[in-house]
Protein backbone atom coordinates (compact mmCIF):
# COMPACT_ATOMS: atom_id res chain seq x y z
CA UNK A 1 0.00 0.00 0.00
CA UNK A 2 1.27 3.15 -0.99
CA UNK A 3 0.43 5.30 2.35
CA UNK A 4 2.11 2.70 4.07
CA UNK A 5 5.57 3.07 2.33
CA UNK A 6 5.37 6.75 2.55
CA UNK A 7 4.62 6.52 6.47
CA UNK A 8 7.38 3.99 6.92
CA UNK A 9 9.78 6.03 4.72
CA UNK A 10 8.80 9.08 6.92
CA UNK A 11 9.38 7.35 9.99
CA UNK A 12 12.53 6.26 9.42
CA UNK A 13 13.99 9.61 8.44
CA UNK A 14 12.21 10.85 11.46
CA UNK A 15 9.97 13.35 9.26
CA UNK A 16 6.35 12.34 10.79
CA UNK A 17 6.24 15.64 12.81
CA UNK A 18 7.27 17.96 9.87
CA UNK A 19 5.16 16.68 6.90
CA UNK A 20 3.66 20.14 5.92
CA UNK A 21 2.14 18.88 2.02
CA UNK A 22 2.26 16.12 -0.98
CA UNK A 23 2.82 16.86 -4.59
CA UNK A 24 1.00 14.78 -6.44
CA UNK A 25 -0.75 14.49 -9.30
CA UNK A 26 -4.61 13.55 -9.70
CA UNK A 27 -4.55 10.26 -9.80
CA UNK A 28 -7.08 8.81 -7.42
CA UNK A 29 -5.10 6.01 -5.43
CA UNK A 30 -3.44 9.41 -4.18
CA UNK A 31 -6.87 10.42 -2.83
CA UNK A 32 -6.48 7.53 -0.75
CA UNK A 33 -3.04 7.94 -0.24
CA UNK A 34 -3.84 11.52 1.65
CA UNK A 35 -6.43 10.43 3.59
CA UNK A 36 -4.77 7.61 5.14
CA UNK A 37 -1.83 9.52 5.52
CA UNK A 38 -4.64 11.84 7.52
CA UNK A 39 -5.63 9.34 9.44
CA UNK A 40 -2.66 8.22 10.43
CA UNK A 41 -0.99 11.71 11.40
CA UNK A 42 -4.17 12.16 13.45
CA UNK A 43 -3.62 9.33 15.38
CA UNK A 44 -0.25 10.48 16.49
CA UNK A 45 -1.43 13.98 17.27
CA UNK A 46 0.30 15.09 13.75
CA UNK A 47 -1.44 18.48 12.46
CA UNK A 48 -2.12 17.47 9.12
CA UNK A 49 -5.16 17.65 6.87
CA UNK A 50 -5.38 15.59 4.15
CA UNK A 51 -8.22 18.13 2.46
CA UNK A 52 -5.62 20.91 2.88
CA UNK A 53 -2.51 19.75 2.28
CA UNK A 54 -2.46 18.16 -1.04
CA UNK A 55 -0.57 20.32 -3.79
CA UNK A 56 -1.75 19.43 -7.47
CA UNK A 57 1.11 19.15 -9.81
CA UNK A 58 1.17 21.94 -12.19
CA UNK A 59 3.01 20.53 -14.97
CA UNK A 60 0.82 17.56 -14.94
CA UNK A 61 -2.24 20.18 -14.95
CA UNK A 62 -1.12 22.59 -17.55
CA UNK A 63 -0.27 19.13 -19.86
CA UNK A 64 -3.88 17.85 -19.48
CA UNK A 65 -5.34 20.83 -19.90
CA UNK A 66 -2.72 21.38 -23.15
CA UNK A 67 -4.22 18.13 -24.26
CA UNK A 68 -7.72 18.99 -24.13
CA UNK A 69 -7.54 22.38 -25.82
CA UNK A 70 -5.79 20.36 -28.87
CA UNK A 71 -8.86 17.66 -28.67
CA UNK A 72 -11.46 20.82 -28.67
CA UNK A 73 -9.71 22.80 -31.52
CA UNK A 74 -9.46 19.60 -33.70
CA UNK A 75 -5.57 19.61 -33.62
CA UNK A 76 -5.50 16.00 -32.49
CA UNK A 77 -8.17 12.98 -32.29
CA UNK A 78 -9.22 11.92 -28.58
CA UNK A 79 -6.97 8.54 -30.07
CA UNK A 80 -4.18 10.15 -30.92
CA UNK A 81 -3.97 11.98 -27.02
CA UNK A 82 -4.42 8.92 -25.27
CA UNK A 83 -1.73 7.24 -27.39
CA UNK A 84 0.77 10.12 -25.92
CA UNK A 85 -0.44 9.86 -22.73
CA UNK A 86 0.96 5.95 -23.11
CA UNK A 87 3.86 6.83 -25.00
CA UNK A 88 5.29 9.37 -22.02
CA UNK A 89 5.04 6.61 -19.52
CA UNK A 90 7.28 4.20 -21.46
CA UNK A 91 10.71 3.56 -20.18
CA UNK A 92 12.87 5.55 -20.82
CA UNK A 93 15.40 4.07 -23.47
CA UNK A 94 15.97 3.57 -27.37
CA UNK A 95 14.12 1.00 -28.16
CA UNK A 96 10.92 2.96 -27.11
CA UNK A 97 11.93 5.98 -28.77
CA UNK A 98 10.94 6.42 -32.41
CA UNK A 99 12.89 9.87 -32.77
CA UNK A 100 16.58 8.71 -31.04
CA UNK A 101 19.30 9.50 -32.92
Amino acid sequence: NLAEAVWNTLELYGLKNRIMAVVCDNASNNDTLLQTLGEKCADEGIDFSDKHSRIRCLPHIVHLAAMQLLECIGAINKQVAMSYQESVTAPLDREHDDYAA
